[in-house]
């Protein structure tokens, strides 16, 4: 199995992993609800997470990233980080869905839950980046951008994770709170595996964050 470095910058959590033998070896996190300092954080968390792994850059197969939607400074910082280790090297990179980690960190705290799973990113104002997921993690709809709405009083019930969550329960009595607001790197092995198993690796002349709308955007 390859040795994977996974990184989560596109939110307030700012998270370093590494998976050997396809499970997660190292890990660190950082949750700072006050602001974001991924640029300061970042790559003493990738040193430290490597010394203790006992890997050096050039001994990594993969590198994994939440590469959107979420933060526009987290993100760039996450892309630009993985570049900057993967070009030296010729690693390969695969970007996964932040929403696809917070299903994930999900499934993971609550494994016994058969409701559908509503992973939501604060996206300002009251709107938010939403993905819906089946309890077994299927995907039933792509990461889209949404405005918070009266009429979300009808959705049906979902178990709802991430910082959008606190933006619509008022909205939406029938989400139900998993108490996760932030997923972390070690929660992107699964979507990275499978992207590995699936397609091609992110050509690094043209990756870009999937921010899902441009700054200042009003849907």
């Amino acid at each position: 199995m390859p040795r994977i470095l996974l990184l989560e910058t596109s939110s307030r959590c700012c998270s370093v992993a590494l998976a050997c033998g396809g499970e997660v070896t190292v890990a660190r996190s950082v949750v700072d609800p006050q602001g974001y300092r991924h640029a300061e954080l970042l790559h003493p968390m990738i040193s430290d997470v490597l010394k203790e792994g006992g890997i050096a850059v050039r001994d990594l197969n993969v590198l994994g990233v939440a590469h959107g939607p979420g933060s526009y400074t987290g993100l760039r910082i996450g892309l630009a980080a993985a570049k900057g280790l993967a070009l030296p090297w010729a690693l390969p990179c695969y970007g996964v869905s932040s929403l696809e980690l917070l299903a994930e960190a999900v499934r993971e705290a609550h494994p016994q839950s058969d409701l559908p799973i509503w992973a939501a990113m604060d996206a300002r104002r009251m709107e938010v980046y939403e993905a819906f997921f089946k309890p077994d993690l299927l995907r039933t709809s792509a990461d889209q951008p949404r405005i918070a709405e009266e009429n979300w009083g009808q959705r049906p019930p979902a178990l709802g994770a991430g910082d959008g969550v606190d933006k619509v329960r008022s909205l939406w009595p029938g989400l139900v709170d998993s108490g996760i607001r932030y997923a972390e790197a070690r929660h992107a092995l699964g979507p990275v595996l499978r992207r590995m198993a699936e397609a091609a690796p992110e050509d690094l002349s043209t990756w870009e964050p999937r921010y899902l709308k441009v700054f200042g955007q009003v849907l």
